[in-house]
């Protein structure tokens, strides 16, 4: 009988193998470069597009506002994932906001340092291509999440698909270490705090998922999928 679980598309799209290829090419190219850290809530500026960033330590989200200072998370970056290769590759301002969950160190690449990387290793540009449509793919998922589903199948997708691009190093385990609360959570999803935490006590209660110590635990991922509607 086929699991469940291999049926999961961000299973085929988050490969965790793959994402943790990628990962640790990073985290190696990280080290030629300068580090800086930060204090949670703060804001990376980035000032100068001939600059590549990975995180090494950390947890960092990419953000868009709206005018009346509205906040819509698109990208939770994790250790050996990058940034601002969109303005290092396409110039002008991406027009995110780079800001940080927990206490993070990135690493700053200069781009005579990347482009000297890139010249010895070729190769390299594959692991960039995989973040970028990694990236496009989330952004994808989240439009169509928001589209077709209600506020349980906006929270129960987006644990599913937090808890695949998660490494967790136990493929039995669907965990989102990320410690996000429920406004964080809202903001991914795009509804309010109250929808989240009403959702999530909904789950819980029917022992569809735990909460330990901060990271949501998938107890029944079948069960929690049903409350998706685009797929």
């Amino acid at each position: 009988m086929k699991n469940f679980k291999d049926e999961n598309i961000y299973n085929d799209f988050f490969d965790e193998d793959r994402q943790e290829e990628m990962r640790n090419m990073f985290l190696e190219i990280g080290k030629k470069g300068i580090y800086k850290s930060y204090k949670k809530n703060e804001i990376i500026k980035i000032n100068n597009t001939d600059n590549f960033y990975i995180v090494m330590e950390g947890k960092i989200k990419q953000s868009i506002y709206s005018k009346e200072g509205e906040e819509k998370i698109l990208y939770i970056l994790q250790p050996g994932e990058i940034f601002g290769e969109m303005e290092y590759f396409c110039e002008g301002d991406s027009h995110f906001i780079n800001g940080i969950i927990e206490p993070s160190t990135i690493s700053i690449i200069n781009k005579n340092v990347m482009e000297n990387i890139l010249d010895k290793d070729s190769h390299i540009y594959k692991y960039i291509i995989h973040s970028i449509t990694r990236k496009f793919r989330i952004l994808m998922f989240q439009m169509a999440n928001m589209t077709f589903s209600d506020s349980y199948g906006k929270v129960a997708d987006t644990l599913i698909r937090l808890s695949s691009q998660e490494s967790n190093g136990d493929r039995n385990v669907n965990m989102v270490n990320e410690r996000l609360t429920h406004e964080e959570i809202a903001k991914l999803i795009g509804c309010s705090r109250v929808s989240v935490t009403r959702a999530l006590n909904e789950f819980r209660k029917k022992q569809i998922i735990d909460i330990k110590m901060g990271k949501i635990i998938i107890k029944n991922e079948e069960a929690l999928s049903k409350y998706v509607k685009w797929k």
